[in-house]
């Protein structure tokens, strides 16, 4: 019979982890975002640090580290302790990553604790408003009639609007060309001077345009009309069963305790209950999301391998 030897350290461990597992938080955590100062990245993640504070009785600090399209943020956390004081906001962005390019430094999904997602919002594509089309199949017609001639613009290779984009041309079997841009509202001057003929983005870029009547909305990505553009139809009334929506969510590196993550999570729901909150999110053109870890686990995972199709199937370059 083989004897089983345990040393003090092997019966001390556990133990310990318990006690910290249960003295957490016991300092400052820190949430990064890969994102620019001021855009929505950042918005979001400050939206999201405020009631976690609060809740955990420890300052939630914001820090950015931007680049690679908010990978340089997520490669830093999913690489940290699994102690709950290293946490990242992901976006869309970070399926369309995973996607996009061959090789990344981390798993898009087992390198990761999914904390929640807490806020959604749909894309909008869009037309200058005296553009010969009147709606989405008008401009599906167009397309099939003269493949690879109509243009849209996006935020740039790779992104949720792009990725969205091609998903519509593959459910409806139509070509049409990608004009990337740097992100923001770059687009807008060439799309209402029409030389890029439409415009795929969130509505927090799009709807001001729609609302002052210099853009034409051709639909809305989420499956039914959404409150922040009643104007707009959805593509889905065209393009049946059609649908995409961008999201933002909490995350830590793999391993972090059930109980972290339960605690998280249980605090990020209470946040996204405050009127305030709700209200500041509609400024954004976006409503509250929130849901369970094993929900937002097997979405991003579901994400990831849609996108992953999409990509394949339109030949987009992987970088």
């Amino acid at each position: 019979m083989r004897r089983r030897v345990f040393t003090a350290g092997m019966l001390a461990a556990p133990a310990l982890a318990r006690a910290q597992a249960e003295a957490w938080p016991d300092r400052p955590i820190t949430l990064f975002q890969g994102f620019g100062p001021g855009g929505n990245g950042d918005v979001l993640a400050r939206l999201a640090a405020g009631p976690l504070a609060a809740g955990l009785g420890q300052p939630v600090v914001v820090e950015g580290r931007t680049g690679a399209g908010g990978n340089i943020a997520s490669d830093l956390v999913a690489k940290s302790r699994p102690d709950g004081n290293t946490l990242v906001l992901l976006t869309g962005g970070h399926t369309a990553s995973a996607a996009i390019y061959n090789r990344l430094p981390f798993d898009p999904v087992a390198d990761f604790s999914f904390i929640g997602s807490f806020v959604a919002f749909p894309l909008a594509l869009a037309t200058r408003i005296d553009a010969p089309w009147q709606n989405l199949g008008e401009v599906i017609a167009a397309a099939k009639a003269r493949p690879g001639t109509i243009t849209y613009a996006t935020s740039g290779v790779g992104s949720t609007q792009h990725l969205a984009a091609e998903l519509l041309a593959e459910t409806v079997g139509m070509r049409w060309n990608h004009v990337p841009y740097r992100g923001g509202t770059a687009p807008l001057p060439d799309v209402l001077s029409g030389r890029v003929d439409l415009y795929m983005d969130t509505i927090t870029t799009t709807g001001p345009g729609i609302r002052d009547g210099k853009l034409r909305a051709m639909g809305v990505t989420s499956p039914e009309p959404w409150p922040l553009l009643p104007e707009a139809p959805t593509i889905a009334s065209t393009v049946p069963g059609f649908q995409v929506m961008s999201w933002a969510g909490i995350a830590g590196p793999a391993g972090l305790p059930a109980a972290t993550v339960r605690r998280l999570n249980a605090e990020l729901h209470k946040g996204m209950a405050d009127p305030e909150i709700r209200a500041r999110m509609a400024m954004l053109g976006a409503i509250p999301k929130p849901d369970s870890p094993a929900e937002f686990t097997a979405f991003v995972a579901n994400q990831v391998a849609t996108w992953r199709r999409v990509v394949a199937n339109a030949g987009i370059e992987r970088q």
